[in-house]
């Protein structure tokens, strides 16, 4: 990493890295996004998608299920031109992440408003409590791989420091899609990848006309101390008997640690 990539990670909460991504792994990535967001659309698999309201994709979770049968994404996932900058911001010991395609509806304009990735974390805490969450250690790291020129991505540089202006608040809680100021727009060409702080205030905007296939990576650090938690519902695919087996042995023990944490989610 460089002085410059540490340094706009630290004050915008992001920062380009052309050296991310394995350009070798580009064309076949590119195949496999295509290949699962047809199956997606035509109903053949369906691990866990965000649909809009005419049942249009615009995320499509699941890709290390067997049922999509793309083990490129699993090789991509730890490949050797991501995992520097992971162990630079999450240390070695890791949990399993994600990886998911963002792409664009075929029939509608679609947004999802601003917001920060917060989890179950309080979204409209006061000031201290707000800041006290944005500067805890960082316990997960993730980043955008564009297989299609995107700019699709807009955030507010900063904010994953600072609490929210009272307009931001609107925004965060009212006006969803209103601009704001300072607001920029992340232009990623095929082939180009970001990382990018969670808690930066963002959203996304996709275009029925211009196709978004965008991989979207994260990890998680790992600590022996760390408590169960429900599972996420987005993940509870994870929890079928058919994934591990189907993993890469070395991220069979991320996810046994991810696997180790998950409280069994309630029937229904």
């Amino acid at each position: 990493m460089t002085d410059q990539q540490i340094d706009d990670y630290e004050k915008r909460g992001f920062f380009y890295a052309e050296e991310a991504t394995p350009k070798a792994m580009v064309p076949d990535l590119l195949a496999a996004v295509r290949r699962a967001k047809q199956k997606v659309r035509d109903k053949q698999v369906d691990i866990f998608t965000h649909r809009t309201d005419t049942d249009e994709p615009w995320a499509i979770r699941g890709l290390f299920a067997p049922e999509f049968d793309e083990p490129i994404f699993a090789d991509y996932f730890m490949c050797d031109e991501v995992m520097p900058f992971v162990h630079h911001f999450l240390g070695e010991e890791l949990r399993l992440g994600a990886v998911l395609v963002f792409t664009n509806p075929h029939d509608k304009d679609w947004g999802f408003g601003w917001h920060r990735d917060f989890g179950k974390l309080p979204r409209n805490a006061g000031e201290k409590e707000e800041l006290e969450i944005l500067h805890k250690p960082q316990t997960s790291f993730k980043w955008h791989l564009a297989l299609e020129d995107d700019e699709c991505l807009e955030l507010v540089p900063g904010t994953h420091r600072r609490y929210r202006t009272d307009y931001e608040i609107e925004c965060l809680l009212n006006t969803r899609n209103a601009d704001i100021p300072g607001q920029r727009t992340i232009y990623l060409k095929a082939g180009q990848t970001v990382f990018w702080h969670g808690y930066t205030i963002h959203r996304g905007v996709m275009k029925k006309d211009v196709e978004r296939l965008t991989l979207a990576g994260s990890w998680a650090k790992h600590s022996e101390d760390d408590e169960p938690q429900e599972v996420d519902r987005r993940l509870r695919w994870m929890l079928a008997d058919n994934v591990r087996d189907t993993l890469p042995e070395a991220l069979q023990i991320p996810y046994d640690r991810w696997r180790a944490l998950q409280l069994e989610p309630a029937e229904g």
